[in-house]
């Protein structure tokens, strides 16, 4: 169909017997990757209706929709080439069309048309039906060839079978069945794709099956999983199937393609879900919500597995998964149930794009949640043989590819989830209840402000103001931490400035408060996402121990002590007054998170040494010499504190496990993988 769109269309639109009347239809042919994707008519109005067929994810792709319309109406609209044909009143199709509109053949808009995504479905179309005011109506989705028609009427009997009045279900309208075609009409539905799975909970509830929980084996999903993924990775599959074999659960709709491209949603309770060619009355709880992150992630946002790992833990923790986990039945099995449905999608849906990637993020998950290969008896041999064969770049790669990882670890570091939807109370819900612990840590500044003032202007007292902002953010939440922190970070230096004008200037006082916000709002963001991965205090004092790889991470480690002696002749060309104490922070992470946490340990102490010894020798006051003593151990104290959360931070999170996730799968004797 790809390589004679003309004849195709002209088919579908032409009565060979009896035509009737007869009226020309014409579009503008848009291709994407050299392939026919849109047909936009050439009316003036409906080019940027049409194009509501098209649910742009990325942010280019919304760009180049947004601009489309305005390029028809300029020179350059005459790249696009221009097709016509001729439909007649009488073909089957257009009296479809005519029944779907309720609209007369002469003033009956031309649909565009939006050709199937994939390779398989190129005889697939969606046509978009709009009234004479080109106001949406109708979708149609057709198939043409005989796995076209198929696929069709399997989406259309699904539809059929829908649960009324369920959210999310749409409803057929009409359908179509000649020797030529198959189709299917729905109701046109405004609204946008979700950015994130706001409000999804309330959909999944509402499409859990009534009944008795079914044991997992009886379900089709499993059936096709024994078939597939047994003959592809057979020892993989034994030990997910060995997990989940003879669990009972509830099944739930399953729509099989659930992604923001599928859905329209006007807002959590008002939403449409379409394409369900993959659906299934009787599926299997939490694929759907693990398909919407994995495959936003991984198809829209173009996130790497190690995030898009980690956006499924984010979702796994939230309490109201945990709901729907109890719900269904799942909350002692979730994690191979996971691991399940991404074997499905990569070995039974087998997608065009993204495999690698799922099967990427199932290695991290798998590590990560104690699933051993080599325990199952799956020897070395076999497990390297799927990795691609190492190559040996010179230094110069070698030191680029270690610096790309090195910034791309620093992005992980501050990384925020952005497809599991996570509410956050207003700081008023929180303050009702916590109102003793944010009044005795407002009573701690000011406590430690009157301090300041009265016998320690010229000492540090950065680690007195960074406790209550960590015991807020950590009882309360991090917003009360942050608020808490940008008080902390302005009461010192203004208390120096009112005890001594003339030691903080106006350009010196917003330079400082500025160094000193960083450093506690690092505290703050750390802290609360340790507390969030539910880590105790006990694990925070105490982090894992890793050997330092040197000859691995030479470059990061070379780069490091460079920048650190760079920042190291700043702080001292600028004068004891000029804070650069944040600066230190960046070598000591990067050997925090490449090597190990005493090498970053080094680097804090080396930070806070140079930065104090600059006051030892400085002839700006000598009171700055006798603080010596008491300002060393209080920076150190800082930077080892940012760098400590880290170290934990780097244990906890997904994020930054695919270093020794890569070298292979860490065996576990007695795999318990129905633990959550």
């Amino acid at each position: 169909m790809s390589k004679n769109v003309p004849s195709a269309i002209a088919r579908l639109f032409r009565a060979e017997k009896s035509p009737g009347r007869c009226r020309d239809f014409t579009w503008r042919l848009i291709r994407r990757r050299q392939r026919p994707f849109l047909l936009l008519p050439t009316a003036k109005q409906s080019a940027r209706i049409s194009l509501k067929l098209y649910s742009a994810q990325r942010r280019r792709a919304r760009l180049w929709r947004a601009l489309l319309p305005l390029l028809f109406h300029t020179p350059a609209g005459m790249i696009f080439q221009r097709f016509a044909c001729t439909a007649s009143e009488n073909s089957d199709l257009v009296r479809f069309l005519l029944e779907q509109s309720s609209v007369p053949f002469d003033a009956l808009p031309v649909p565009a048309v939006k050709f199937g995504g994939t390779e398989r479905q190129k005889s697939r179309l969606v046509l978009l039906v709009c009234d004479q005011t080109h106001r949406p109506l109708k979708i149609i989705k057709l198939g043409l060839d005989a796995a076209g028609r198929a696929i069709t009427d399997h989406e259309a009997n699904l539809l059929g079978k829908l649960p009324a009045h369920t959210l999310g279900c749409i409803r057929m309208t009409g359908r179509l069945a000649t020797p030529e075609l198959s189709a299917f009409a729905t109701d046109y539905f405004p609204g946008d794709s979700p950015h994130d799975d706001a409000g999804m909970e309330v959909l999944f509830h509402s499409w859990i099956n009534p009944g008795r929980a079914m044991e997992i084996e009886n379900f089709d999903a499993w059936r096709e999983l024994e078939t597939e993924v047994a003959g592809a990775v057979p020892a993989t599959w034994a030990v997910v199937r060995a997990a989940l074999v003879g669990k009972r659960l509830h099944s739930t709709l399953h729509h099989g393609d659930f992604a923001p491209w599928n859905i329209r949603a006007i807002n959590s309770q008002n939403l449409q879900t379409f394409d369900w060619e993959r659906g299934n009355l009787q599926g299997i709880p939490g694929w759907d919500w693990f398909h919407f992150i994995v495959q936003t992630a991984i198809l829209a946002r173009r996130q790497s597995p190690e995030r898009v790992a980690a956006e499924v833990e984010e979702l796994l923790q939230s309490p109201r998964f945990g709901k729907y986990a109890a719900a269904t039945g799942i909350s002692a099995m979730i994690h191979p149930l996971v691991l399940a449905y991404l074997l499905h999608h990569r070995w039974v849906v087998r997608p065009l794009e993204g495999g690698q990637q799922v099967e990427e993020v199932f290695e991290l998950l798998a590590a990560r949640w104690k699933l051993s290969l080599r325990s199952q008896g799956v020897s070395s041999a076999q497990s390297s043989a799927r990795l691609p064969p190492a190559i040996a770049p010179g230094l110069w790669v070698d030191a680029c590819r270690q610096l790309q990882a090195a910034g791309a670890q620093l992005a992980n570091l501050f990384w925020e989830p952005t497809l599991t939807a996570a509410s956050r109370p207003a700081l008023a819900a929180h303050s009702k209840a916590g109102w003793p612990l944010g009044l005795l840590c407002g009573g701690w500044l000011a406590a430690a402000a009157l301090v300041q003032y009265a016998y320690a202007n010229h000492l540090m007292m950065l680690p007195a103001y960074a406790i209550p902002c960590l015991l807020v953010a950590w009882n309360l939440n991090r917003g009360w931490g942050a608020l808490f922190a940008g008080v902390a970070a302005v009461l010192g230096p203004l208390v120096a400035r009112a005890k001594d004008p003339s030691s903080h200037p106006g350009d010196l006082l917003c330079w400082n408060v500025l160094m000193r916000f960083i450093l506690l709002q690092m505290c703050v963001f750390l802290a609360d996402r340790i507390h969030r991965s539910e880590a105790s205090l006990g694990q925070l004092i105490k982090p894992p121990h890793r050997s330092a790889d040197f000859v691995g991470n030479w470059a990061v480690a070379l780069a490091s002590a460079l920048g650190f002696c760079l920042i190291a002749w700043g702080d001292i060309w600028t004068g004891p007054r000029v804070s650069f104490l944040p600066f230190y922070l960046l070598p000591a992470i990067l050997l925090t998170l490449f090597l190990n946490l005493r090498w970053g340990t080094l680097i804090a102490l080396l930070g806070a040494l140079v930065s104090s010894f600059d006051e030892y020798t400085s002839k700006y006051n000598a009171s700055l010499e006798k603080a010596f003593g008491w300002n060393f151990p209080m920076r150190f104290l800082m930077l080892f504190l940012v760098i400590l959360l880290i170290a934990r931070l780097r244990h906890e999170n997904v994020l930054f496990s695919s270093r020794e996730s890569k070298a292979g799968f860490t065996p576990v004797p007695d795999v318990d993988m129905s633990a959550k």
